[in-house]
């Protein structure tokens, strides 16, 4: 021991002497742990020490301050195991290989299918897995989702998915994720090399050279180090015989020995360039690619899985250390022949490993192994508000299909809306109307100036105008043009010409300076824009197939310009409206303006809805569109609208479908899946009201006491599982929010006005493409606004616009 003086004591260092001729961190917690017995009995803490290792007494200093401390929590847990009479957890490593206790410890964790016997999972990747409910291969295998191909460069790192993997081993099937790109060449060489890492010595070559006609095996053997020059010429002189080749090898073993022996003994230039270039870890062509039902990518398991079977079934790379061990202290013939024979049959696995993948690649039929392309796996997509959903519990989906639109407006508030019933009896029928001649109009009336209003005037000349119109007929539509024969006159007082041009077309809708077209084009044009939802090239082309006219292919853009300006006051009117109301909606999505991103929010009620266009997400416009607002807010669960300060009800679709969506990626989680068996009963005799008496607080109220009882019970709970402890914070956070309509009459508990009107939006955000100004969007969303608000009270978003009324509930009474 060394030692030094602290305080007037002399204080002993450890050293520790090792066979090895290489140290890892495992010995150097040894150090650590001896000098934590030495500063117990010195009563004071050494703070370096050292390691002498190999053949050479090598000495290397550590320092223990930081290991002393890893050393501290070991013997802490070793403690608590003592105490508690508890065996460690079970946890497969790269010790067991070395370890005694490697047979009992890998069945027990065969027999508990523990995540551990997959090679490659961390430990903290398996510790992540716990957390989700995960804790067998079995459970993993269920994990695996089928993601889309990117178009990446050819260079882009390939992942191994362990989930995968843990599929292929649960259904016993070798996946195909990519096909294996292999060297093609006349000659194959497969090479295997033995050697003792921690002498840095290669003492054996193996090699199996297949010209397609004829397979030669070659050993090369060093009885000690100066012998590896030999062996490193002779393994050159085979090679150097080969014209056409490409050698093959299995992980990167044989690379590093390549490059080692060209640096330490050389050879031929020429030769050993041509070697390095035509050298292939068929490993590579494996890693993310090939998925075999084994717990291990290493080349004994893959080769039993396809059938090949080592002469010793315990042979292996530390094994043949051990056998190389004997053989140099007995000389004893029967173990050189073990590690030869040993290393002959690694080159063969390699072998047929190399013409299995060569099938693979080549599309032949390799029908002796049940293989499967991951394309064919068609897991369920993401669970998304406007597609069918797939519930875990049955319940859950009785309650989502009770929200849906029709069926709440139709059934829920059909009882509870006597506006919503008045609507819904209103039978609005559609004419069947004829078609009728365009015609043509004389215009002869005299009129005073209408710059300085003076009545001698005198006729300048005769002009004519014609204004392309649309006529809707008993039978349908049709194009009607309108022919206007009219006089020019001359103020002789203040020298201006004019016509009766201006007064051809009622001004309301056409502000164009030509007045050339009528208001029924113009509305016909804005509805199919925006309650049609096609595209300005589709309503041009409609134009003329249908009408005969051939406009350019911007004028509905115009017309959607003029018209939005028009009805800018009644849009105006829904936002006051839906402020006076007792409840709002409110949902935002995101919109490209062109390659800008904005967002557009909507609310709305059972008969108004309002969009609106933001440049940002945050919560200001909340409060700027909210000002006044004294009912209850309904939305989902942005942090933003937890800041109005207001009544809310959070919709608890949402919620369920996000819970839903969690017991679905860990269906193990137990904890997960009584919380939400639990959340689920409480839910469902409140919808089971609901969908019989409507949205009555006089109904509704005898379930609030079931409801304080279950956020008591949960309140109270521990989980381990990460999930459900997301899910507990989430139903406490919101717990004041989350059953708001118990309280009152006519609130739902979901947001799917709001969900509904974004919808459309995003159908109509799908033909205008990006392509939009903000002032554009905003036009857009103006007409959207009082479409959407027509559709909810049965009306005819066509006719409104034809009508010329600025007055939404005027235009019904109507």
């Amino acid at each position: 021991m060394s030692s030094y003086l602290c305080d007037n004591t002399l204080v002993y260092n450890p050293i520790i002497f090792l066979p090895h001729q290489k140290i890892s961190k495992q010995y150097k917690l040894l150090l650590a742990f001896c000098s934590a017995a030495l500063s117990y009995e010195q009563k004071a803490d050494p703070i370096s020490g050292r390691i002498i290792f190999g053949d050479r007494f090598t000495s290397t200093k550590v320092q223990l301050a930081s290991l002393i401390k890893a050393v501290g929590k070991i013997e802490k847990e070793i403690a608590k195991m003592v105490d508690t009479q508890t065996a460690p957890p079970l946890r497969l490593n790269n010790h067991c290989e070395m370890c005694e206790f490697r047979e009992s410890c890998y069945a027990a964790a065969k027999e508990k299918d523990d995540l551990s016997l997959l090679k490659g999972l961390s430990g903290k990747e398996i510790d992540t897995l716990n957390r989700r409910g995960i804790f067998t291969v079995t459970q993993y295998s269920y994990t695996f989702r089928q993601r889309r191909a990117k178009k990446l460069a050819a260079s882009r790192i390939i992942k191994h998915h362990h989930s995968l993997n843990a599929l292929a081993i649960r259904t016993q099937t070798i996946y195909i994720a990519g096909k294996p790109e292999l060297p093609s060449a006349t000659t194959r060489v497969y090479l295997d090399v033995e050697g003792i890492p921690d002498e840095n010595f290669y003492y054996l070559i193996g090699l199996i050279i297949d010209d397609g006609t004829n397979v030669t095996p070659y050993s090369f053997w060093a009885n000690h180090k100066a012998e590896e020059k030999i062996i490193w010429e002779s393994f050159l002189g085979i090679i150097e015989r080969i014209g056409d080749f490409v050698l093959l090898h299995y992980g990167n073993y044989e690379s590093k020995y390549i490059k080692q022996m060209s640096m330490q003994y050389g050879g031929d230039s020429e030769l050993l360039k041509k070697i390095k270039s035509r050298t292939f870890n068929i490993l590579s062509a494996i890693y993310g690619r090939i998925y075999f039902p084994t717990y291990s990518n290493d080349l004994k398991s893959i080769a039993l899985f396809l059938g090949f079977h080592w002469s010793d079934p315990n042979a292996s790379g530390l094994q043949s250390i051990l056998w190389r061990q004997k053989w140099e202290l007995r000389k004893d013939k029967i173990w050189n022949q073990k590690i030869v024979a040993y290393n002959h049959e690694d080159c063969n696995a390699l072998r047929i490993l190399e013409k299995m993948l060569q099938g693979i690649a080549n599309n032949n039929n390799i029908a002796q192994w049940p293989t499967k392309n991951t394309s064919e796996l068609h897991p369920e997509k993401p669970l998304g508000i406007f597609k069918k959903n797939n519930f875990f519990f049955p319940e859950l989906e009785r309650i989502n299909s009770c929200a849906y639109f029709d069926y709440q407006r139709t059934k829920v508030y059909y009882r509870t809306n006597p506006n919503i019933k008045k609507i819904l009896k209103r039978n609005i029928r559609i004419g069947i109307q004829k078609l009728k001649i365009n015609k043509v109009v004389t215009i002869n009336e005299k009129i005073p100036c209408p710059r300085c209003q003076n009545k001698k005037t005198r006729i300048q000349g005769r002009s004519s105008r014609i204004i392309y119109d649309l006529k809707i007929f008993n039978g349908g539509i049709k194009r009607w043009i309108t022919k206007y024969k009219l006089l020019y006159y001359y103020c002789e007082k203040c020298r201006l010409t004019y016509s009766l041009h201006s007064q051809l077309v009622p001004p309301n809708l056409t502000q164009n300076k030509w007045n050339r077209y009528g208001k029924t084009l113009m509305a016909w044009a804005v509805n199919q824009n925006i309650a049609r939802r096609k595209s300005y090239g589709t309503i041009s082309e409609d134009l003329k197939d249908n009408f005969g006219y051939y406009f350019r292919r911007t004028i509905t853009h115009e017309f959607k310009k003029m018209v939005s300006h028009y009805y800018g006051a009644t849009y105006n009117n829904l936002i006051n409206t839906l402020r006076r109301g007792p409840l709002i909606h409110v949902d935002e999505t995101d919109a490209n303006i062109q390659g800008a991103k904005g967002y557009v929010w909507v609310f709305s009620n059972m008969e108004v809805v309002v969009y609106l266009y933001r440049e940002t997400r945050e919560g200001s416009v909340l409060k700027e569109m909210l000002d006044g607002f004294n009912g209850v807010l309904i939305s989902d669960f942005y942090t933003a609208y937890d800041s109005i300060s207001c009544l809310q009800q959070k919709c608890l679709i949402h919620l369920i479908r996000d819970v839903n969506e969690d017991i679905l990626k860990n269906p193990f989680d137990k904890e997960l899946i009584g919380l939400g068996r639990n959340f689920t009963q409480l839910l469902s005799p409140i919808i089971e009201t609901v969908d019989a008496f409507g949205l009555k607080r006089r109904h509704l109220n005898k379930h609030k006491s079931k409801v304080h009882g279950f956020f008591n019970k949960i309140e109270q709970k521990e989980f381990k599982s990460e999930v459900a402890n997301n899910f507990q914070r989430r139903l406490l956070k919101y717990r004041d929010k989350l059953f708001t309509f118990l309280d009152y009459d006519g609130v739902p508990c979901n947001n799917n006005n709001a969900e509904y009107a974004i919808k459309h939006f995003v159908h109509l955000r799908d033909v205008i493409g990006g392509t939009s100004t903000k002032k554009g969007i905003q036009e857009y969303l103006v007409l959207l606004s009082i479409c959407e608000t027509l559709r909810l009270r049965n009306a005819s978003f066509l006719k409104f616009l034809i009508s010329g009324e600025t007055d939404i509930d005027k235009f019904l009474e109507a």
